[in-house]
Formats: C-alpha cells, structure tokens, sequence
C-alpha cells in the first residue's frame, strides 16, 4: 500500500497506474466498456470500495447513473443529491461523513442496501467545458479521501472527460451514419414510387421531375395511364424529411389502387382522403392535385385538395389563367360526400402548370421570393418547346433568381401539354374506287392527332357523301384535296375541290323524308343528312379559280341540326 499524506505530489506507482488508464482510455471502447473501465481505473487508483459514473442529459436537465456495480439506471435532476450537487455547481466535493451532509440523498443506498460513508464526487468536464457528467467514488478503503486523492481523482476526471465525449462523438458518428444509409434507403424507396419513364400520350406531351431538399422529401407526383385517360397527380405533405415523404408515398399509393380498381376520380379523392384523416397524425395533411385527363376530348376534370395555384397557358393568347384549390386539403377532415370535380379544356398548344411551394416560394438573398408572375413569364417564353425543355427553364430561372441560396423546399414539376393545332391532307383521284383510301387516310390523321375515335364514323359518312357527289357532278379533272384538323373536342375537315362548277351543298333542296319509299325522287338524301350530322358546314368557292371548299366540323358536343353557312370569298 502507498501513504500519501495531505500535500504530498503522485507517487511514481500512482502515475504508472494514471499513464496505464489514459492508454486504455485511448482505445477503441464502446459506451458501456468503456464506463466500465473507467469505473474499475477509480477504484484502483483511488483504493475504493465503489465507483460510478453518471452521464449528464442535457436535454431532461438530468443525471443518468449508467454504471455501478449494484444498481443502474438510476434518474435524478441537476441540483439533487451529491452528485446533483457536483453537477449543478462544477465543483469537487470530498465528503468524509455523507449521512451528515445535508445535500446527501439517502434514497440510493435504501434502494441497494448499501451504506455510503465518505465519497469523492468531481464533474466530468470535456475541452469545449460542457459537462458530460459525473464521476463518483465511495469509502476509501482505508479511512477518508485525502487531498492527493482529488488530485490523482481529478487527472482520472480529466481523462475521463475526454474519453467520454470521444465515445460519444463515435457512437453518434455510427448513429448518423446509419440513418444516412436509412434516409439514402427511403429515398431509393420514395424514388421508385415516382414514373420511371414518361407516358407516351397521343397528342400530348408531359413531364414530371421531383427535387427533394433532403435526401427524402414531402413531394410526389405521378403521370400514369388509368383506363383511356391519363392520371395527373401533384402532391406536397407538410414538412419535408422522413415522416412526410411516409404520408405522400401512402398517398400515392392508395390513389393508384383505388384507380386500378375502377373508382371514379371523386371516388377515389374521397376514400383516400378519409383514410388519410383516419391515420395522419393531427398536424399533418398532403395539399394535392389529382386530375384525369380525356385525351380525345381534351378535357382534365380534376379535385384540388388545398393545392394551388393551378395555371392553365392559353397558347392562342399567350397568358396563363390560375385556377384556386376546389377542396380542403387531404387527411385534414373526413368528408360527409365526395367534391365536385372542376374541369380544364385544352385548347392546341395549352399547358397545364402544376409546381409545389418550393419553386414559388424559393427566395434569394434579399428574401424575395420567386413568385408566380416570374413563373408566368418563363412559361410563356419556352411553352413551345418540350415540356422537359420547360422543365428545366423553370428550375435554371429558380437558380439564377436564388443567387445560390440553398433550397429549402421540395421542388416538384408536372407539366401537361397539348401539342399545337395540326393539319393532315393529301389529294384524291376522282374515282369511287378510292374510297378506302380516304377512309385509311381519316383513321390515320384521328389516331395521331388524337382526335376522338367516336366521331370517325360520322366524319367518314360525310368525306363519302361529298367526294361521290364530286365525282358523279363535277366536270374537272385534277385531284381533291381532303384536309384534316383536330379542334377542342373534335374535327375541322376541309375538302377543296378545283376545276369546279359553283354548287353550295348547304343550299341543296331539302328531302321530305315523311313521304313514302316509292314516293320519293331519288338522290339528295346524303346531303339533307349532312347538316345532321356535324356541328357546322361551311361552303366557299372563288371564280377566278373556280375552286370550290367545304369545311365542316364535328365534335363530342350535340350537333345543331342545319347550322351551315356560305362563303364566297373563300380562296383555294
């Protein structure tokens, strides 16, 4: 045994013993083998019965009793007992009699069955001079802690501090690490969620990009084929991170289950949202746009859930009209029935414009956001050209307004475009015969100018009508012209016939179709049957060319019977 007597410097045994500890306490420990070994050192060193460390959490205002040979786990506050005590002032504490010591807390020794007589209690202080916690010693094996005792205690505190925070440092080192490989998990999961591939929509071209400002984000979208229509999906959660990339994924995928099993799109809007409302926490909801789009028709219906604004680009104007949400958000109530769908026509050229907040609400230095005018802008400069193109305007305009600020939201883009009016002709011999040229011409231009497949049987009807009557009446020679264009709901057909004598087929004598089958002259039925049905028939013939043009139109809307029209100065 070694005497030290009060004043007395470390003896050559004691720092041998202090030289072997820092080494130990240089290796690699987790947590718990290292509090061990800190533990067993004062002992040691320090000739004890019993020791322990407390570490500090901060975040309670407690002390959390980690290791002690007969009792763990034990929580006190900052202030209380000894240890408390040591812990609230950052102070040494060597109390020879404990039970005399009024700030000593009896509690721990009823809890063990153990009877504390002296203790050496010193605050665990790292190099930044943050507590990490408390180291005690109890009942020097032979009488009371002198002061070499505190001395040799406090270079042990010292290099305990130290190898505490390392350890600490290391575990959230490893704690970090391992929820980077679980948020790069969730974002390769979020991911897949979203089209891996544009959809090929005739007439139509779309594009969607998602740009999270974490490694996983709050946004989604989706552009998929549901039945003959395309679902256009938009979705933002509150926040941004894990737990809302959780709430729009399960939104995503209640939404395409519940199109794949047929639902309507209010339908679907209401049973997701309930759901949503049943499991989301209450501060969480997803503001949505959820739209199914007739390509033949041209018509979105759609439900906006708190999302917004909605721009629609009016190529033939070249402006965009916003368009505000239609219904709460999801999941922030149950609804007691479905909403009313609203509906977007799409006119040649048109685009529909759905961004999340990051992109409007993306500021720069200055603290001014981007705002809806200056999307406006950058849609009407690129809207013909692709939507990837407009795209990536969109996000380099974000870019170059932020001046390098960071992105502090989810940047989400769909975009939805309807490709600009397109005409198809081709020129005819004056034949019956190709008759079946004609038809195979029409179906050609309907499938890839999109235009409904319903009304071809009309328009094919009509075409056959007007070109034998050309060929059995007209006198010329030279080839007609068929023309065809798809309009907002339909078809615009123009038939131009050259080498003709003036005949207006919208003045054509009208057929009583009362009288009986015997009763009747022949021929003319066609043409009394032509204003019937298509919405409008447009004659135009020019006498120095003596060409002569029909134009009629047919689309989804009811027709007016007999709405026809002339035009003489109508030019081939």
């Amino acid at each position: 045994m070694i005497d030290r007597s009060a004043g007395e410097g470390l003896s050559t045994e004691d720092l041998a013993i202090l030289l072997d500890v820092t080494r130990s306490l240089a290796a690699p420990f987790d947590l718990m083998s290292m509090l061990a070994s800190v533990t067993a050192a004062a002992r040691q060193v320090l000739r004890a019965d019993r020791s322990s460390v407390w570490l500090h959490d901060a975040a309670a205002g407690e002390l959390v009793l980690e290791v002690s040979s007969d009792i763990r786990h034990v929580r006190i506050p900052v202030g209380h007992g000894l240890v408390g005590a040591c812990a609230r002032d950052r102070q040494l504490l060597n109390v020879a009699d404990c039970y005399a010591d009024p700030r000593f807390d009896q509690q721990v020794d009823r809890r063990s069955g153990y009877r504390t007589r002296c203790s050496l209690t010193l605050p665990l202080i790292d190099h930044a001079g943050a507590l990490v916690g408390v180291m005690q010693v109890l009942n020097r094996i032979d009488g009371t802690f002198q002061a070499a005792d505190e001395q040799l205690a406090s270079a042990l505190a010292a290099q305990c501090a130290v190898a505490l925070q390392r350890v600490q440092m290391i575990e959230s080192l490893i704690e970090g690490e391992k929820m980077r490989r679980e948020m790069e998990m969730a974002q390769v999961v979020q991911m897949s969620t979203l089209p891996q591939a544009m959809p090929d929509v005739a007439g139509y071209d779309v594009h969607g990009t998602f740009r999270p400002a974490l490694l996983t984000g709050g946004d989604t979208f989706d552009l998929a084929p549901v039945g003959d229509g395309l679902l256009v999906v938009l979705g933002d959660a509150t926040g941004h991170g894990i737990a809302p990339a959780l709430s729009v994924t399960q939104m995503h995928a209640m939404l395409r289950i519940a199109f794949r099993l047929g639902a309507a799109l209010e339908t679907a809007f209401a049973q997701v949202n309930d759901l949503l409302a049943e499991t989301l926490a209450e501060d969480r909801f997803v503001t949505a746009f959820i739209g199914v789009l007739d390509p033949r028709a041209h018509v979105l219906r759609y439900v906006s859930a708190g999302q917004g604004p909605i721009l629609h680009f009016h190529a033939d104007r070249g402006t965009c009209s916003r368009h505000k949400p239609t219904s709460f958000p999801l999941g922030a109530m149950a609804l007691p029935r479905p909403p009313r769908a609203a509906e977007m026509i799409f006119a040649p050229g048109d685009v529909l414009v759905l961004l999340s907040d990051g992109i409007y609400e993306y500021g720069n230095g200055a603290g001014e956001q981007f705002g809806e005018d200056r999307v406006e802008q950058v849609v009407a400069g690129h809207h013909a050209h692709g939507m990837a193109a407009l795209s990536a305007a969109l996000l380099d305009a974000v870019q170059a307004f932020a001046g390098g600020a960071a992105q502090e939201d989810d940047i989400t883009v769909v975009l939805v475009r309807r490709g600009p009016a397109v005409s198809e002709s081709a020129a005819f011999a004056r034949r019956i015969d190709v008759l079946a040229e004609i038809v195979a011409f029409t179906t050609a231009a309907f499938a890839r100018q999109g235009i409904p497949a319903a009304l071809r049987a009309d328009v094919d009807f009509v075409l056959e009508e007007l070109f034998t009557n050309i060929v059995k009446y007209g006198r010329g020679k030279a080839p007609v012209a068929i023309e065809i264009a798809a309009i907002p709901g339909g078809v615009e057909v123009t038939l131009t016939e050259p080498e003709a004598d003036r005949f207006d087929v919208t003045q054509a004598s009208p057929v009583d179709v009362t009288l009986p089958a015997v009763q009747r002259q022949p021929g003319g039925l066609g043409l009394h049957l032509i204003p019937r049905l298509v919405d409008s028939v447009q004659y135009g013939y020019s006498e120095g060319e003596r060409c002569s043009r029909i134009v009629f139109r047919k689309t989804d809307a009811a027709p007016s019977p007999g709405v026809a029209g002339h035009n003489e100065d109508q030019r081939c």
